[in-house]
Parts: structure tokens; C-alpha cells; sequence
């Protein structure tokens, strides 16, 4: 089985998450997680106006992707139903079933509140609560052939994937 573990930026999304996956799984970071995994394989942020913001990401050493051409970041091959304003973390999803993915482990996908860093500065934007409900149906439709998805993030609102606590995932 090949387990890639996608680090979002929810409220409940830490350090500690971070490294219980270490060695454990294979790591996609999503936007800002990657300050809390600097050590993963891949950041995937769909945001040109972070990517602008988050100028230091460029130097994050794994591979880099956006959905949208950004100079230093490969451009995402976008499978259906992706498109460009789908959110980063279900590209870093589809980015793990491209790389052969059998199980994804959800991990600070709260899709709901703020971020586990506190709300974005100016002139970045917050997430408003119906475009939560957005993201949780594009994950919805999202169907990943021969992948276990399961999610790992107590509380969550994105409620299409069944739950699990991170060590019985792991296990």
C-alpha cells in the first residue's frame, strides 16, 4: 500500500501532526502546512496571490505545483472534475493519485474556522464559510479510482470520506 498523508491548513493542523507522518507516509503540503513539514516531498498551493505572499516558499526544497502558471512552481495536470479554481487541497489529493496513491490520509482539513496559523494578513483573503461548502462539494465529486481515502481531521466538515483517528490509519 502507498499512503500519502495531505497536510492542510486547518485549525487543527500542528507540529505534532506533522511529524506523527514522518517516515510514516508520503507528504504533500498544502500552502502555508509546509512551515510545519519543510521536510515533505511536495507543496501544492493553487494560489497565485500566495504564492506572491509566501515569496520563501520558493525555497522550500521539495517539489513545488500550482494549478496556475507561478514562476519556480510546476503547472499541475488537472484531471476531471479539477479545474482551475478547484482548491489546493484536493489537488494535493489528485497530486498523490498521480503519484500512485492507494490510501490518502486527510489531515488538518477542518473546512471550517480559520487556520492553525490564525487568519490570513492583508492582502491575502480568509476562507468565508460558503466557500467551504463549495470545497467539500468539489471533494465530493472528486472519485479517485482504486484509492482509500479517509479522513483524519477530528471535527471535520468534510464529511464525503469516511473517519479514522491518524494511528489506526497508519497501522
Amino acid at each position: 500500500m502507498t499512503t500519502f498523508a495531505i497536510l492542510a491548513t486547518g485549525p487543527s493542523m500542528s507540529k505534532d501532526i506533522a511529524d506523527a507522518v514522518r517516515g510514516r507516509a508520503r507528504v504533500i503540503a498544502v500552502s502555508d502546512a509546509y512551515r510545519l513539514a519543510p521536510w515533505a516531498e511536495a507543496l501544492v498551493s493553487n494560489d497565485k496571490a500566495w504564492w506572491a505572499a509566501h515569496p520563501d516558499a520558493l525555497a522550500f526544497a521539495g517539489r513545488k505545483f500550482s494549478g496556475i502558471k507561478v514562476p519556480g512552481c510546476e503547472t499541475m495536470r488537472r484531471t476531471p472534475p479539477l479545474r482551475s479554481g478547484s482548491n489546493s487541497g484536493l489537488m494535493a489529493c489528485d497530486l498523490a493519485t498521480q503519484w500512485g496513491a492507494t490510501q490518502i490520509l486527510l489531515l488538518g482539513f477542518d473546512m471550517q474556522g480559520s487556520h492553525f496559523f490564525g487568519a490570513h494578513l492583508e492582502p491575502l483573503k480568509n476562507t468565508a464559510p460558503e466557500r467551504f461548502a463549495g470545497f467539500c462539494a468539489q471533494f465530493a465529486k472528486w472519485k479517485p479510482l482504486g484509492v482509500r481515502v479517509l479522513n483524519c481531521t477530528p471535527g471535520s466538515a468534510l464529511r464525503c470520506f469516511p473517519f479514522t483517528n491518524l494511528e489506526a490509519a497508519l497501522c
